[in-house]
C-alpha cells in the first residue's frame, strides 16, 4: 500500500496490519481495530481533527488522534511510513500464508534469504525448512499449499474488492464512448453475476451499425489499452459488442456462466433485450446472479425460481458483535442501526470466553450484557432483540460455557476459531458433536475460509448437512465479504437435506449490518427457497423457532 492511503479506512487499516507485522503491543493493535469501526462512516472526522475533538468521541485515544489529524491535515502520516519502511515486502506476503506467523516468516527471511512467494515455493520443494528450528515436514508441506493458494489468488480479487476497479473502467468506457449516438455500456460475466472471486471484468458495448460503430469500436479498444497503462496491476478487461437488434442475446451470452448457457441449450436466437431472450425460449427472465450452474434453468420452467429467496426477503439478523467483545459499536448503537435499516429483530452474539484473542466475555461478563438487552429492549420496542453467544467449539467438540449458561441464551450459534489443521475424520467429528449439542442453534462460519485468504478446513460436508438436517441445526451464511461462508455450490445438497439457513452479516461495527446483502446474494446463487431461511421470518415466527430449540 502507498504511504498515502487515499481514506482513512485505509489509513487506520494499514497502520493495524503494520503493527502487527511488528509485533507490537496487542492493545495497541485492538485500539486501531476499534477506531475503525467508530470512525467508519462519520462525517464530522475531518472537522474534528482540524478542532482538536476527536478525544471527544468513546475509544479514540492521544495516539490515534495525532496520526488521524496528520493524515487530515497533510495527506500524510509519518508513524506509518517509518512503520512500512521498517518492514519487508517478503514479511508482510508470506504473513498472507495460514499458519505462518510474523515470527517464523521473518525466521524464513533471514534464514534461507528468499523474498518472494516463488522463491518459498522452491525452498519448500526442495525440503529446505526441514532443516530449520520450528519447522518439519508437515509445516512445509502446508506452506507450500498455502503458498501456491496465494499464487493462484494473486490475479483474481473478491467481489466487493473488483467494485473500485469496475468504476474506473466505466470511467475510461464511458469517455471513449461519449458522443456516440445509440451506444450502450453494461456490465457482463462473473462481475455481473456477482460471482465471490472474479478473474476479470466483462464489459458489453452495444454499438450503432456503420462506419460510426466501427469507429466506436476503435475507441473502446483504445480506452481498454489506456486503462491497462493507468492500473497495470487492476483485472483485465473483456469487451464483447453487439448491435442494437442482438443486445438482449449478447448480453445474456456475455453475462452466463458456461454451464447456464449449456442448459439454455447454446440457443442462436437474436433479441434486442434479455426479457425477449429468455421468452423466445419459453422462460422467465432469470437474475444474473442466479445464472451459475444450469439447475436454474429447470427451476425458471417449472415456476419454481420465484421461490427463492427476494432480495428484500430478510426480516432481522444474527450473529452481530459489540464493543463487550471485538465489536466497535456498543449493544445499543446497533440495535440503534438496526431500527433505522428496517430490521424487525437483532441477535446479538459476542464470543465466548476461550476467544481470548477477541476478548471473549466471562461469565459475569454475560451476566451483565443480558442486563443490557434488557434495558434497550425497553428503550427501542420496535427490534426485538435475541441474546445470544457465538460459543467457540473446542477441540473435542464442546461448545464453551457450562450448559447452564448456555441453556439461558436465546440461541447459541457454535463456531470454530482455532486448530484449523485436524485432519478430515478428526474435524468431522468435532462439528457433529458439536451439532448434536441440544444448545447449538446453528453452525458459523461452517469451513472457516477467507475468500484469497485461507482455505477451508477439510471435514465430511455431507455427515454434517445431514445431522444438521436430522437434530434441525441451522448453518449460517455468513455474509462478511471476506467470507461468504457457507459457499453456493453447496445449495444443491442443503435444499435436498432441508437444511435450515440463516443469513447473518458477523456484523463487528454499524456498517458491518448491510453485509447482509452479500449473503443475499449467496443465498440466490444457491437457490434457497425463502422457506428455508429461518431470518425470512417475523418475529413471532423466530420466536416460535427458537422455543422449539429449546
Amino acid at each position: 500500500m502507498s504511504a498515502t492511503p487515499a481514506t482513512l479506512a485505509e489509513l487506520l487499516s494499514e497502520m493495524r496490519q503494520c503493527l502487527v507485522l511488528k509485533g507490537e503491543n496487542p492493545f495497541k493493535i485492538r485500539a486501531f481495530e476499534k477506531a475503525e469501526g467508530v470512525l467508519a462512516g462519520r462525517d464530522d472526522v475531518a472537522e474534528r481533527a482540524r478542532t482538536g475533538t476527536l478525544l471527544e468521541l468513546d475509544g479514540i485515544g492521544k495516539g490515534i488522534a495525532a496520526v488521524v489529524t496528520e493524515w487530515v491535515k497533510t495527506g500524510r502520516s509519518k508513524e506509518l511510513e517509518e512503520l512500512q519502511a521498517s518492514i519487508p515486502p517478503a514479511l508482510r506476503e508470506f504473513t498472507r500464508i495460514p499458519g505462518l506467523g510474523p515470527k517464523k516468516a521473518q525466521a524464513l527471511i533471514d534464514e534461507l534469504g528468499i523474498e518472494t512467494l516463488g522463491e518459498l515455493e522452491y525452498a519448500c520443494r526442495e525440503n529446505r525448512l526441514q532443516g530449520l528450528k520450528g519447522f518439519g515436514e508437515k509445516a512445509q508441506a502446508k506452506i507450500l499449499e498455502g503458498v501456491q493458494f496465494l499464487m493462484a489468488a494473486r490475479e483474481r480479487l473478491r467481489w466487493v474488492d473488483a467494485k473500485a476497479q469496475d468504476e474506473a473502467a466505466r470511467v475510461f468506457l464511458a469517455g471513449a464512448l461519449k458522443g456516440v449516438t445509440g451506444a450502450r455500456l453494461e456490465p457482463a460475466g462473473e462481475f455481473r453475476r456477482r460471482l465471490e472471486v472474479v478473474s476479470g471484468l466483462d464489459y458489453l458495448v452495444g454499438l450503432p451499425s456503420g462506419p460510426a460503430g466501427a469507429k466506436a469500436r476503435e475507441a473502446v479498444e483504445h480506452a481498454v489499452a489506456e486503462f491497462r497503462k493507468a492500473q497495470p496491476e487492476a483485472l483485465p478487461l473483456r469487451m464483447h459488442f453487439a448491435g442494437e437488434a442482438d443486445f438482449g442475446s449478447a448480453w445474456a451470452k456475455a453475462t452466463a456462466s458456461p454451464e447456464h448457457w449449456k442448459a439454455l441449450g447454446a440457443p442462436k436466437a437474436e433479441a434486442a433485450s434479455e426479457e425477449d431472450f429468455y421468452r423466445s425460449l419459453g422462460l422467465p427472465w432469470i437474475a444474473p446472479e442466479m445464472r451459475e450452474t444450469g439447475e436454474e434453468v429447470a427451476l425458471a420452467r417449472t415456476g419454481r425460481l420465484a421461490t427463492v429467496l427476494p432480495w428484500d426477503g430478510i426480516q432481522g439478523v444474527f450473529h452481530n458483535h459489540t464493543v463487550a467483545s471485538d465489536g466497535a459499536a456498543t449493544l445499543e448503537e446497533m440495535v440503534a442501526e438496526a431500527s433505522r435499516l428496517g430490521l424487525k429483530y437483532i441477535g446479538i452474539s459476542d464470543h465466548s470466553q476461550s476467544a481470548f484473542y477477541a476478548q471473549g466475555l466471562k461469565e459475569e461478563a454475560l451476566e451483565k450484557q443480558h442486563q443490557e438487552v434488557k434495558r434497550v429492549q425497553k428503550k427501542y420496542p420496535g427490534v426485538r432483540i435475541f441474546w445470544g453467544v457465538e460459543s467457540d467449539i473446542l477441540q473435542d467438540g464442546s461448545l464453551d460455557y457450562p450448559d447452564a449458561v448456555l441453556a439461558r441464551m436465546d440461541f447459541v450459534i457454535a463456531s470454530i476459531h482455532s486448530r484449523f489443521q485436524m485432519d478430515r475424520e478428526a474435524m468431522t467429528e468435532r462439528l457433529l458433536k458439536a451439532v448434536r449439542n441440544p444448545r447449538t442453534t446453528m453452525l458459523g462460519h461452517l469451513t472457516g475460509r477467507l475468500l484469497l485468504g485461507r482455505k477451508g478446513y477439510d471435514f465430511d460436508f455431507e455427515k454434517v448437512f445431514a445431522e444438521c438436517a436430522k437434530r434441525g441445526v441451522v448453518v449460517e451464511i455468513n455474509a462478511h465479504p471476506q467470507r461468504l461462508d457457507v459457499d453456493w455450490r453447496w445449495g444443491k445438497r442443503l435444499r435436498e437435506l432441508g437444511v435450515r439457513v440463516s443469513v447473518n452479516p458477523d456484523a463487528h461495527e454499524l456498517a458491518g449490518l448491510q453485509d447482509v446483502v452479500h449473503g443475499v446474494n449467496v443465498a440466490r446463487k444457491a437457490l434457497l427457497p425463502a422457506a428455508q431461511v429461518v431470518n425470512t421470518r417475523d418475529v413471532a415466527g423466530v420466536e416460535r423457532w427458537l422455543a422449539q430449540r429449546i
